[in-house]
């Protein structure tokens, strides 16, 4: 690189409950950590308090990915009022998702 510039990192928008959010590639490590905590949260046994601790890093997590600070005040707000579930967030993960190519339609001539 040459002197104080820094890679472009590539955004992909994602749609929040009607707003477009910019967000960042989930790294590996953040992907593994993120789903050991899913993991922690289907299991028995495991304290409340613990769960709870598992879903506030698997927020925070998500919300490291977000670029512009006005995007994570809006779905910090949205945590608050209680109108913002994981489930909102999922599309974080689908974002760099590979696509899988799409097989055009097949027509068939219906004979009378």
């Amino acid at each position: 690189m040459l002197g104080g510039m820094t890679p472009k990192i590539e955004t992909r928008p994602v749609d929040v409950k009607g707003r477009e959010i910019q967000v960042k590639e989930l790294n590996d490590g953040q992907l593994s950590l993120m789903f050991r905590e899913a993991r922690l949260l289907q299991k028995d046994g495991v304290e409340n308090g613990r769960k709870m601790a598992a879903v506030g890093r698997i927020f925070d997590i998500l919300e490291s990915v977000v670029v512009s600070e006005t995007d994570r005040e809006y779905l910090t707000d949205l945590t608050v009022a209680g109108e913002l579930g994981l489930a909102d967030l999922m599309g974080f993960l689908k974002a760099f998702a590979p696509q899988e190519p799409t097989k055009p339609a097949v027509r068939r001539r219906v004979r009378a």
